[in-house]
C-alpha cells in the first residue's frame, strides 16, 4: 500500500485521536475524523470506507514504518493505545518508512498555506525533525517550485473558509496601479493558483451589473468575514468549468473563446506537442521542416500572450488578425530597445 498524501493526512489525524485520552474513539468516531481532515484539504465529503481504515491502522500496527502502534480494542468497540504515551512521532522510523514518508512531505510542504491542516501538519513537521535527525547526509531528490515568503499566503486559510462558507468578506485591496488601498466588500466564489500567485474570483458587491473581478492575493493587505452583509451568489459563475477555456486568470463572464492558429518552428514542435499550451490544443499541419501548426480554443488574454511571446521567434500567431497584431506590437517594441 503506497504511502501517499492522503494516507498520511488520515495517519496523523488517528494518531491525533488517539493521543486524546478523554474521549472513547469508535471506529465510525475514526473514519468520521479521517473523512473530515481530507475534506479540509480538498473541499468536499468523500467517506472513507472501513477497509482503507482497517488498512492504515494494519499500517500503523505494523512494522513497515517502524511504527508497530499499540492499538487494541477495548470492550469490542473503542480504540485506543495500549501505551498512553504513544505516538507515531515519538518513535525512531526504520529505513523504508523514512523513504516513504520523505516522499510524501516533499509533497505536503505544498499544504502549508492552510490552517485546517494544521495538526495534521503539526504531526507531519515532527516526522520531518526525525527525518532530519536520522538522515543527517540526507539530499533533497525533489525541487517543487514553491515561493518563499510569498505575501498572499497568510490569507489562504481565511479565504478558502469563506468560499467554502459562502460568506461576504471585506478585503483592504491595492491593485499595482492605484495610489491608495481600497476597502472592499466580496463575494467570494473560488481561490485560483497560477504560476505560483493566488487568486481570489468573486464579485465585488459595489457592482451596479454582474461580473467577476479578481484579486491578486499578495495586493490584499487584510481580511475580515461581513456577517451583516449576506452573501450572493453569481449565477452566471461556474466555478467548476469557468476556466475550462482560459489560460491563466483573467476572464470576464462574457468573454468567449476564439481559435487561434499557431505555427511553431521544428525546434520548439516537441516541446509544444509534448507540454501543450491548453487542453484544447489540435495539431492541424505538420509541416515539411519538421515544424507544426496548433489551434486552440481559449480566451484572448495577457496570460496567453505572455506565453506565445515567451517562445520569441520560434512561434508566430497565424489567426486571429488582432491576435497577429497584438504579438507582432510587442514585438517591435521589444526590437525597439535593442537597436
Amino acid at each position: 500500500m503506497p504511502l501517499n498524501r492522503a494516507t498520511l493526512i488520515r495517519i496523523s489525524t488517528i494518531d491525533k485521536c488517539l493521543q486524546n485520552r478523554y474521549r472513547r474513539w469508535t471506529i465510525n468516531d475514526l473514519i468520521e475524523a479521517c473523512t473530515d481532515a481530507l475534506a479540509e484539504y480538498e473541499g468536499r465529503s468523500n467517506p472513507i470506507s472501513r477497509r482503507t481504515f482497517q488498512n492504515d491502522l494494519a499500517l500503523m500496527r505494523s512494522d513497515r514504518l517502524g511504527y508497530n502502534a499499540p492499538i487494541v480494542v477495548r470492550d469490542n468497540k473503542y480504540y485506543e493505545y495500549e501505551d498512553p504515551d504513544y505516538s507515531i512521532t515519538h518513535l525512531p522510523l526504520n529505513d523504508e518508512g523514512l523513504d516513504a514518508l520523505n516522499s510524501a512531505l516533499d509533497i505536503l510542504r505544498q499544504l502549508q498555506g492552510f490552517p485546517q491542516l494544521a495538526s495534521s501538519i503539526d504531526t507531519i513537521s515532527k516526522l520531518n525533525e526525525q527525518i532530519s535527525r536520522q538522515r543527517e547526509n540526507s539530499v533533497p531528490v525533489m525541487d517543487i517550485e514553491y515561493v518563499e515568503g510569498y505575501k498572499g499566503a497568510k490569507f489562504i486559510g481565511e479565504i478558502y473558509e469563506a468560499v467554502r462558507k459562502r460568506q461576504t468578506i471585506i478585503i483592504e485591496y491595492k491593485s499595482f496601479k492605484a495610489r491608495q488601498q481600497k476597502t472592499l466588500a466580496v463575494y467570494p466564489y473560488l481561490l485560483k493558483e497560477y504560476r505560483n500567485r493566488w487568486f481570489l474570483i468573486g464579485e465585488k458587491a459595489s457592482n451596479r451589473v454582474p461580473q467577476v473581478n479578481i484579486f491578486a492575493l499578495d495586493r490584499i493587505h487584510s481580511v475580515r468575514v461581513d456577517k451583516s452583509q449576506p452573501f450572493k451568489r453569481c449565477v452566471d459563475f461556474d466555478p467548476e468549468h469557468f476556466f475550462d477555456d482560459t489560460i491563466g486568470v483573467t476572464k470576464g463572464i462574457h468573454d468567449k473563446p476564439r481559435r487561434i492558429l499557431i505555427n511553431i518552428d521544428r525546434q520548439q514542435a516537441p516541446y509544444v506537442e509534448s507540454k501543450p499550451f491548453h487542453k484544447s490544443q489540435v495539431v492541424e499541419q505538420r509541416f515539411q521542416d519538421g515544424g507544426i501548426q496548433i489551434s486552440l480554443k481559449v480566451v484572448i488574454n495577457n496570460e496567453l500572450e505572455r506565453l506565445i511571446l515567451g517562445y520569441g521567434g520560434h512561434a508566430e500567431v497565424v489567426d486571429p488578425p488582432e491576435l497577429r497584431d497584438r504579438i507582432a506590437e510587442s514585438i517591435a517594441l521589444a526590437h525597439s530597445h535593442y537597436k
